[in-house]
């Protein structure tokens, strides 16, 4: 049995009877969450730079979004029955549903999205919510709402890609659970991946592309603010 057809046949029971693309919504929004928490906190323990404080925020919410997938590739099976794999040609003896979100994409899955997370100043008197301390009854100022925007698209195209990939990312890890589980008896002599190698892989672009603005945005505030420890101080001081 071809590893690739068996990918497929489950990423149509998914995308049939499943809701891929749901789960991975609460998945993304749950990692956004996280991204901004660790920022919070990360400006609370004193770590005002935020060329260290961003990208180092981004990886702990990537760490989250992993072990997000972990739970589902190991609970999935309990929570849903609408999707089983003996209902695959795949000679398995086991029952075991697979939950899912339902769509039609191709290609792997993706990382989450994460926004430069809310803090206060430890070491002066500002203290309002990073990336929102800068409103003021008269409205945004344009720097700041170009700021805003250029994070916001960041966020939402690497969101985006996550959520309408995720079938493929989903099928592959179920899949690669049941090879690993001794399920597919016809393809005894196929090596799970693992899921953590299958999850890098499939949202290491998006990943990298997320790391990389919030660097360029932490070396931008680092080099006109040197003194800022939000983003919000640093569109303030130019």
């Amino acid at each position: 049995m071809n590893r690739f057809i068996e990918i497929a046949r489950a990423r149509t029971r998914l995308e049939r009877y499943g809701w891929p693309r749901l789960q991975m919504s609460v998945i993304v929004l749950v990692t956004g969450a996280a991204g901004l928490l660790a920022s919070f906190l990360l400006l609370a323990g004193g770590l005002e730079s935020m060329l260290l404080r961003y990208p180092l925020a981004v990886l702990i919410a990537y760490g989250v979004f992993l072990v997000q997938m972990a739970v589902w590739t190991r609970w999935g099976s309990d929570a849903s029955d609408a999707l089983d794999l003996t209902d695959l040609p795949t000679g398995r003896t086991g029952g075991g549903g697979w939950s899912g979100s339902g769509g039609h994409s191709g290609g792997g899955g993706a990382s989450a999205s994460w926004g430069p997370s809310s803090g206060s100043g430890s070491s002066s008197s500002s203290s309002g919510v990073d990336l929102l301390d800068g409103v003021d009854g008269d409205g945004l100022p344009l720097l700041v709402l170009i700021a805003l925007v250029a994070v916001a698209v960041v966020c939402v195209i690497a969101a985006g890609w996550v959520v309408w990939t995720a079938p493929a990312l989903m099928a592959e890890l179920m899949v690669d659970a049941a090879i690993a589980g001794g399920l597919y008896k016809r393809m005894r002599g196929t090596q799970s991946e693992g899921w953590w190698w299958l999850c890098v892989r499939h949202t290491f672009w998006p990943l990298l592309g997320v790391l990389l603005f919030f660097v360029a945005l932490g070396v931008a505030a680092k080099v006109y603010a040197p003194q800022a420890t939000t983003l919000m101080q640093a569109l303030q001081a130019l």
